[in-house]
This record gives structure tokens, C-alpha cells and sequence, in this order.
């Protein structure tokens, strides 16, 4: 019987693998077991990180993809299954911008459409493309990242609130759609270190201090050590009755739920 927060035997797809969350996910869930794909629009980070879990006796392969476009989107499905021979993961990290604070009567429009194309339709060209190859093993997972600003919303910064509350009616929606096929479709609103946030963070020190403040552990999450392993977690057997939730990993900033 496999142990519950084991992946061995499946396949992760994960778009956005950046240097800091998409790269600390991927790492645990290597690490954890399974075979992972990792996606970006460029394939400098996804490169360098394959060959470091190669390394490490896993199994990885890197995507060129741009999440906004659909039929990258569907190649990218379809190179994962013709390496792996399956797909049971998906996490979607790719995402809009938050770091800035950006009123309203600043937003153009143009502004406005950049950002909600890589939250909201690429998580609707990963659902679609997606769904079949995870309703085929009868236990996929698909897991997006939002935010806590998409539950109790931004004064500052409307857009990356709208796209992230969006996120998490997606997911509600699609947890009760794929519910009979098997799959678990859930999102998670991390609180986590990167090195935008460490420098603006240096260079704001006030800002800093009251951000901390209001975190009861009185510090950010790292990705590879407290994000990650959680995903692992979700993705794993561990959560396979748990659905349609957006689950904050952040030090307890938000209970609100």
C-alpha cells in the first residue's frame, strides 16, 4: 500500500517554475516521488532544475510554454504524456504580479487584460487541456496557486485581487464538475519569500516590520521548506477527499475562512 504522502509511480505537470515558488514545489514533489514536468515561457530555470533532480536520481524533463497561449498549453500535455505515459499533477504557478500597489484610476485597461491572461485564462487553457489525461487515472489532482488578497481583497492593488478571487470561484466550480472522475481540484493562498519580496522588503524596512507583525510566526514561508512540501501533501493520497478548498499556507496571516 503506498504511504499517503508518497507520489512514487505519477507524473506533475508544473507551469510558472520560477527560481523561488514554482522551483521550491517542484523539489518536493520530486522528492516525494514523482516524475515532474516542469513549464515556463523560458526554459533557462525549468533546464537547470531537471538536470539538478536528474541529479538527484529523479525523473524531470523541461517545457517551453506560455500558459496564455492555448496550444502551447496542449503540446505541453501532450510532451508530458509522450515522456511519462501518463499525467496525475497539475499546479499552476504561473500567475500576474501582486508586488506593487496599483490604484484603480492608474489601471489601463491593456494593464488589466495582461494580467488576468496569465491567472485566469491560462488556468482555463490548463483546465481544458488537462482534464482528460487526469480523468483517465481516476485520482488526478489539480492544484492552482491564489492568494490571500483574493479572499479578503486589496485596497491597492484591485487587479491582482480580482484575478486571484477568480481563481478561487474557478476552483470551486471545477471541484464540483470533476468530482465523479475522480479528481481533486483545489488552490493554495501561500505567504512566501522570493527575491522580489526580500528586496522591496530590505528596501522598506517599515513595510517589513508591520507585514510581520501580522504574521503570528513572524516570518514568511520558503518555498522549498514550507510551501512545497505542503503541495506534496495535496497532491498526495492524504488529501484525496479534500476538494474545491483554498487552503492558505502562510503562517497563520489569514483565518478568516
Amino acid at each position: 500500500m503506498r504511504k499517503p504522502f508518497s507520489l512514487e509511480g505519477r507524473v506533475a505537470l508544473i507551469t510558472g517554475v520560477g527560481p523561488d515558488l514554482g522551483t521550491g514545489i517542484a523539489l518536493a514533489l520530486a522528492e516525494a516521488g514523482a516524475a515532474v514536468a516542469l513549464a515556463a515561457r523560458g526554459k533557462t530555470v525549468p533546464d537547470a532544475l531537471a538536470q539538478m533532480i536528474a541529479g538527484d536520481n529523479g525523473n524531470a524533463c523541461a517545457l517551453e510554454c506560455d500558459v496564455t497561449d492555448p496550444g502551447q498549453v496542449q503540446s505541453s500535455v501532450a510532451a508530458v504524456l509522450a515522456t511519462f505515459g501518463r499525467l496525475d499533477i497539475v499546479v499552476q504557478v504561473a500567475s500576474s504580479t501582486g508586488s506593487h500597489a496599483q490604484p484603480l484610476e492608474t489601471i489601463r485597461l491593456e494593464e488589466w487584460d495582461a494580467q488576468t491572461q496569465v491567472t485566469t485564462r491560462a488556468a482555463f487553457n490548463l483546465a481544458r487541456s488537462c482534464h482528460a489525461a487526469l480523468r483517465a487515472n481516476g485520482s488526478g489532482r489539480m492544484i492552482f496557486v491564489t492568494s490571500a488578497y483574493g479572499l479578503s481583497g486589496d485596497g491597492g492593488n484591485p487587479i491582482y485581487s480580482a484575478c486571484k478571487g477568480g481563481l478561487r470561484g474557478f476552483v470551486k466550480s471545477l471541484a464540483k464538475e470533476w468530482g465523479e472522475d475522480g479528481i481533486t481540484v483545489n488552490a493554495i493562498a501561500p505567504s512566501s519569500t522570493s527575491a522580489n519580496t526580500e528586496a522591496y522588503f530590505l528596501s522598506n524596512p517599515d513595510a517589513w516590520d508591520v507585514f510581520r507583525k501580522a504574521i503570528p510566526m513572524r516570518r514568511m514561508g520558503d518555498p522549498r521548506t514550507d510551501i512545497g512540501p505542503a503541495v506534496a501533501a495535496m497532491a498526495s493520497d492524504a488529501f484525496r477527499f479534500v476538494s474545491g478548498q483554498t487552503i492558505p499556507i502562510d503562517g497563520g496571516l489569514y483565518t478568516s475562512l
